[in-house]
């Protein structure tokens, strides 16, 4: 089990985590979310390393598909996932993490803000991330912007 600390807009100090979550605010436009189209890569090209773009396919059961995962991510990982879904991911109980993370996104129509400590390829990391709604309709989430910015932890 991976430790998981909630983090909120306040408690998120990591610079591109606000970003990311200033950015989302910015393209709501007066909405409960953005869209994916309102998303612009160029905006995000100090952090595109860092993002994964998932699409939410069907309703029961939901899954989700990664159209983007970002490179520092998959390098970090080991797997790309690009093309693939959350069911994909090899490590059981990343996958769960996962599957709970998005599930959670997709009900509460809201950001998630958390710390989660976890160790790739044996070394202590903590992963920073905030986890964005879109939405085509403004109602229902059918895409999921990911920002995870992972930290080595000393010790």
């Amino acid at each position: 089990m991976r430790p998981i600390r909630e983090l909120s807009p306040d408690t998120a100090t990591h610079p591109k985590i606000r970003r990311m979550h200033e950015y989302w605010l910015s393209k709501c436009a007066g909405r409960p979310m953005p869209s994916r189209a309102d998303i612009d890569p160029l905006d995000l090209r100090d952090c595109l390393g860092n993002l994964c773009l998932l699409d939410v396919v069907g309703e029961a059961p939901r899954r989700f598909r990664f159209r983007v995962d970002g490179s520092n991510l998959a390098s970090l990982s080991g797997f790309e996932l690009t093309g693939k879904f959350v069911e994909d991911v090899p490590d059981p109980a990343y996958r769960d993490f996962m599957l709970a993370l998005y599930e959670r996104v997709v009900r509460e129509k809201a950001p998630v803000f958390l710390a989660v400590t976890a160790d790739w390829k044996g070394c202590g990391i903590e992963e920073i991330s905030v986890t964005l709604p879109l939405s085509s309709d403004g109602l229902s989430v059918d895409g999921i912007l990911d920002a995870v910015f992972p930290m080595r932890l000393e010790g």
